[in-house]
């Protein structure tokens, strides 16, 4: 079972409020997008993807609100007990403060609430963000060999992780 850390204290930042999102935050989530991802990798989304993905009855958005401004989202679907996290980003002055952390947290939440077993994700090989994750328990489980490409066309996998949500949500 893996353990989790709680994110380091910021004293000087105001609390960050995690809840459901809607269409009306799709300005806030492609604002954040674009900041939170290198246009390198070609891993952000665009305005009509978001909006397709969010139409989807099984889509989900949760955004993290910190002194009235949206500054991080997750967007995830649910599929009988499992669950894709899709997208997750935190815009870049919100980074390496708990926000992530906290939108994870209340997704695997919500994930245990919805009967979910196991979440799953997938990410470039050379993503930092494989940190944060296997603090939740995510293993990884697959290899998709040259599927990203990044600066001077260089090749990087896709790797894809698996965390079962009873090990995470019974350690609160």
């Amino acid at each position: 079972m893996a353990s989790r850390h709680k994110p380091r204290e910021d004293r000087d930042l105001a609390p960050v409020d995690v809840r459901p999102g809607d269409f009306s935050n799709l300005n806030d989530v492609m604002r954040i997008m674009e900041g939170a991802f290198p246009k390198t990798y070609g891993e952000g989304w665009n305005h009509h993807q978001c909006r397709s993905m969010l139409a989807l009855p099984s889509a989900k958005l949760l955004i993290a609100r910190r002194n009235d401004m949206i500054c991080g989202f997750v967007i995830s679907r649910q599929a009988a007990d499992e669950e894709e996290l899709l997208m997750i980003a935190v815009a870049p002055e919100y980074q390496n403060h708990g926000v992530g952390y906290l939108l994870l947290e209340q997704m695997f939440l919500i994930a245990r609430a919805d009967q979910v077993a196991t979440i799953f994700l997938e990410m470039r090989a050379n993503n930092p963000a494989v940190k944060l994750y296997t603090r939740f328990g995510f293993r990884e489980i697959g290899l998709r060999k040259a599927y990203y490409t990044g600066p001077n066309m260089k090749k990087f996998d896709a790797i894809t992780y698996k965390a079962t949500v009873s090990d995470q949500t019974k350690e609160n």
